[in-house]
């Protein structure tokens, strides 16, 4: 992708336990592009940690070219989400992983990328949410390595371990994580900063005649079962000069997920490939879009007449909640 710096990639082999010579002769290689959300980690950590703990783990910057190994978490990787089952609930399935503590984190990840339509299920989704999102900012959301994640993960793990055990909710200080600032990925040469807009502001921007383009990065699937009225659907790997050109003459270009992980990844490319007003939701995602009782169009939610006449009503006459989808 023109827009982003292939300048560094980021190549990161773990040997996870002490191997003897004879466990290091057959070891697997896990292999993925650089990214921001937690079910990519989780997914890496059930990999190295639950299937092959003598394997090792490569990371490459998006757009790069993945080394030989088993693919996970990319577009044309059997170990991915397929349609509402995330890539580590995929994960767990294909390597038939029937551990409890694993199937509770299931769910969690499942809350956080996948459940948009209503309440988390699990009690624990919020915490490990918020612990994901504070680690990112304290590191830098695009400068977590990858060793850090995995440690996070074995926090998550072990937290919902004693939580089982003990019948108590897990709480988020179990789950901080202090990083080497040594082996911090530098992904890019310059941070470009992506602003983080209030949705009743951007509202008001409509209202007040500017021109918002929503571009929704999520798999076509995804973007057909429900997505913001007048959205572009754009994933990540598909950003092009083409689709940087259309977008040059909006006011705001607001990319978005479910909760806005690969949204700020394609917010970021965008900002660098100089578009001046890239933001993402807050209330973040589509989810923050739902939540605040915002019309989305799709299979599993409104006709796109019906949307587009809520949409309109909502911009027009500022009657802007408590759509249903």
């Amino acid at each position: 992708m023109a827009s982003i710096s292939r300048v560094s990639v980021a190549l990161f082999f773990l040997c996870l336990t002490a191997c003897t010579p004879s466990e290091r002769n057959n070891p697997q290689r896990f292999v993925t592009e650089y990214g921001l959300g937690p079910d990519k980690w989780a997914t890496a950590w059930l990999l190295t940690r639950h299937v092959d703990t003598n394997g090792s783990l490569v990371v490459v910057e998006q757009g790069a070219s993945l080394p030989a190994g088993i693919a996970f978490d990319t577009p044309v990787s059997e170990l991915r989400r397929i349609e509402n089952r995330t890539a580590f609930e995929v994960t767990r399935d294909t390597y038939g992983i029937g551990n409890p503590v694993v199937q509770d984190l299931v769910g969690i990840v499942h809350d956080i990328e996948v459940n948009f339509w209503g309440a988390d299920k699990t009690r624990e989704a919020q915490v490990v949410e918020s612990a994901f999102r504070d680690l990112q900012e304290r590191y830098g959301r695009d400068r977590v390595p990858a060793e850090c994640y995995l440690t996070f993960f074995d926090r998550v793990f072990s937290a919902l371990g004693q939580s089982q055990a003990a019948g108590a909710p897990i709480q988020q200080g179990d789950l901080t994580v202090t990083c080497d600032r040594d082996a911090q990925l530098n992904l890019v040469s310059a941070a470009a900063a992506v602003q983080e807009m209030p949705i009743a502001e951007l509202l008001g921007e409509l209202q007040r005649g500017k021109n918002v383009v929503f571009v929704d990065v999520r798999e076509a699937a995804e973007f057909a079962e429900a997505h913001i009225p007048h959205a572009l659907n754009i994933p990540l790997r598909e950003l092009d000069d083409q689709a940087i050109a259309q977008l040059q003459a909006a006011d705001y270009v607001v990319s978005y997920c479910v909760k806005d992980f690969r949204g700020f990844e394609m917010a970021k490319a965008l900002a660098q490939a100089g578009i001046q007003r890239s933001v993402i939701l807050k209330p973040y995602g589509i989810k923050g879009w739902v939540a605040q009782g915002l019309p989305t169009v799709g299979s599993r939610a409104l006709s796109q007449e019906q949307a587009l006449r809520q949409f309109d009503r909502c911009i027009s006459q500022g009657q802007c909640s408590g759509f249903g989808t």
